[in-house]
């Protein structure tokens, strides 16, 4: 089942030309597939602390669950969805990216991932 997500967040990678795409789970990899030179445990593990407080936001303001999280910066876009199980899906891209179309392919994977872990 690890090379399947594996292979998911690889083909996820490629297809939207991203610098990485992970899945974690309390900061720490469950698997992920990144450029070569980018330090994704550490990156991970602040996106950690973002999707607390993702979390966290959704239930002061009364809205619920979060669904996805987008931050652009200057150089890039980080994007991160809830999963499964306390999991969450973390993007990370370069500057060209079509933000439509990258929530769509984060969609896709969450929906893929609940039908994986409901089989």
């Amino acid at each position: 089942m690890a090379d399947a997500l594996d292979e998911r967040l690889t083909r996820l990678r490629a297809d939207n030309d991203l610098d990485l795409a992970a899945v974690v789970a309390d900061g720490m990899i469950v698997a992920a597939d990144h450029a070569d030179g980018l330090d994704a445990e550490s990156i991970c593990a602040t996106a950690g602390d973002g999707f607390l407080m993702m979390a966290a936001l959704g239930i002061e303001l009364g809205r619920g669950e979060p669904s996805i999280l987008t931050i652009e910066y200057r150089e890039g876009t980080m994007l991160m969805g809830q999963l499964e199980h306390g999991a969450a899906l973390v993007l990370l891209t370069g500057q060209a990216v079509n933000l439509g179309r990258l929530r769509i392919a984060a969609r896709q994977f969450r929906q893929q991932s609940a039908e994986t872990a409901a089989s």
